[in-house]
């Protein structure tokens, strides 16, 4: 019966008997080396001796048994570099058919990887390199043989042979090197037209030998990527890919070949509607202010839909939540509701808002007015209770001067602000900007054109709540609750494309129409 194991000990000129004393499960043992003649080497010697005398503890469970005394004959192998054992290791995990084995799969023996060694150069008696392979993958390793000599530590396989009580170490091939096997999965042919590697941007290139030579294909990135979708991704991806191959316009259609180009352009050959439209509405230049203008408004306004068809299609309360913070928001409204439903004597509106605490004027007065044996009446809650906690961000904001939410981490932040995190985080997210000071978080800053933002949101979410026709008959409480001036109110509606009137009591009203349009840019004073 015999064990092997990998393990290092330090080697001398001559080797000696040596004995090993097994102490039940714990293995002590020291190596005596003969006086070597030199004197540079003493000092070395006598640290080597300490090393090899000092024992292994292998720390295991303590045995009932009695401890005993075995005398154990070491044999050292010498040197033998075409039988010496070959040591390789797996980085990227062992072959299938070995944990098959471990298993207990004894047909898992057919199938373990065969292994060819060989000289890294036939030339040189250093070097050497190892392959195999199985039916899956291929490994391979190789290994120089150089500067290994002078070493004091070696690899050696040590086979112990129960019966005979005698410990044989064989040194491991190329000085006790450890063969670090790269795996690789076998050639894989993708699904390409023509079966060449060779689409798309790739190119190739002549090996040696001029014409007679071997050409070697190169694949673009934007190959390997659509090589990968074709394999593994879905059929939605598949679309867009193969979409994206039909607009792609050959360069050799284009440059270098002016018959081809003007035949393509005055028969529109080969090109797609998308850039047919194009190519019609290049005339029109478009105005780099209202380039401006666009973009500026999409950084303050809520997502919105130019072409809606209704009124409350363009903007969506939803989207403006995130669906994290809707999905939150959308639960505890529903238990609410389910709880009114089962107790006749119960207050929907005490439950969602709270009994305790700032209740705003404006947000209660909307919930009552909500009739909630309407279908439409769960969503204008939703949205009512959402815009409740963002007016909750708000006061939290306002009672800073500053505007900033101080914390140590972002959990702590949102702790502060007493709302589900769900929607603080999404707060955060859309209305202000992480602090940091030195190499600490200090919390999260509001700046004025994020307040800016924050109050075009909530408005918009309050006309949003107030029912499908998008049209609010005042403001005015609104204002008061979210401490906001009138005239900037207005400002702010009207820059969303609302149609805002103040009546003769002083009731500001909003409505909102399709097509959506945007007032003219503002100029301002001359000074």
């Amino acid at each position: 019966q015999h064990s092997t194991a990998l393990c290092h000990c330090h080697a001398a000129a001559d080797h000696r008997t040596t004995e090993i004393a097994i102490l039940s499960e714990q293995l002590h043992f020291t190596m005596s080396s003969p006086p070597t003649i030199a004197s540079s080497l003493a000092s070395k010697k006598r640290k080597a001796d300490k090393v090899a005398k000092s024992p292994i503890n292998i720390k295991k469970h303590q045995s009932p048994q009695k401890k005993r005394t075995v005398s154990i004959r070491v044999e050292v192998t010498p040197n033998n570099p075409e039988y010496d054992p070959v040591v390789v290791s797996f980085p990227r995990g062992v072959p299938s058919s070995v944990t098959r084995i471990d298993s207990g799969d004894a047909t898992a023996v057919e199938d373990l990887p065969r292994f060819i060694s060989s000289k890294l150069d036939a030339s040189s008696s250093r070097g050497r390199r190892i392959a195999g392979q199985d039916d899956t993958c291929t490994y391979t390793a190789s290994a120089a043989g150089r500067g290994h000599d002078g070493r004091l530590t070696k690899a050696y396989v040590c086979i112990y042979d129960k019966k005979k009580r005698t410990l044989r170490m064989v040194p491991a091939a190329e000085k006790g090197t450890v063969f670090a096997l790269e795996q690789a999965v076998k050639a894989y042919t993708p699904n390409v037209a023509h079966g060449s590697m060779l689409i798309g941007g790739g190119q190739t290139q002549q090996g040696n030998g001029g014409e007679g030579g071997n050409v070697k294909s190169v694949i673009s990135a934007s190959d390997r990527v659509a090589m990968l979708v074709d394999s593994f991704g879905s059929k939605s991806k598949q679309k867009v890919m193969a979409s994206r191959a039909a607009n792609k316009v050959n360069i050799h259609s284009v440059v270098g070949s002016g018959a081809v180009m003007l035949k393509s352009v005055t028969k529109q050959e080969g090109i797609s509607i998308e850039n047919k439209k194009g190519m019609e509405d290049g005339i029109k230049m478009a105005n780099p202010n209202d380039v401006a203008q666009e973009q500026a408004r999409k950084k303050m306004l809520p997502h919105y839909d130019v072409n809606a068809d209704a009124p409350a299609k363009v903007y969506d309360a939803q989207k403006i939540a995130g669906d994290a913070a809707w999905g939150k928001a959308s639960r505890i409204v529903d238990r609410v509701l389910e709880k009114n439903a089962e107790s006749v004597e119960s207050d929907w509106i005490d439950a969602l808002l709270g009994t305790k605490g700032h209740r705003p004027q404006s947000i209660e007065t909307l919930l009552k007015s909500i009739d909630i044996s309407k279908k439409s009446a769960s969503y204008r809650i939703k949205v009512a209770f959402f815009l409740y906690l963002s007016l909750k961000f708000q006061y939290k904001i306002q009672r800073n001067n500053r505007g900033i939410i101080e914390g140590t981490s972002l959990d702590d932040c949102i702790s502060g602000l007493h709302i589900p995190h769900e929607v603080g985080l999404r707060l955060l997210e859309l209305f202000t900007t992480e602090a940091i000071g030195g190499k600490e978080h200090t919390g999260y800053i509001v700046s004025k054109q994020q307040r800016h933002k924050l109050n075009s949101h909530l408005l918009i979410l309050y006309v949003i709540a107030s029912g499908k026709k998008m049209k609010v008959p005042s403001i005015n409480q609104l204002c008061k609750d979210m401490k906001l001036d009138d005239k900037e109110a207005m400002l702010v509606l009207r820059a969303a494309g609302f149609v805002v009137k103040k009546n003769g009591t002083g009731d500001i009203g909003a409505s909102l129409s399709v097509p959506l349009t945007f007032p003219p840019p503002m100029r301002g004073k001359r000074s």
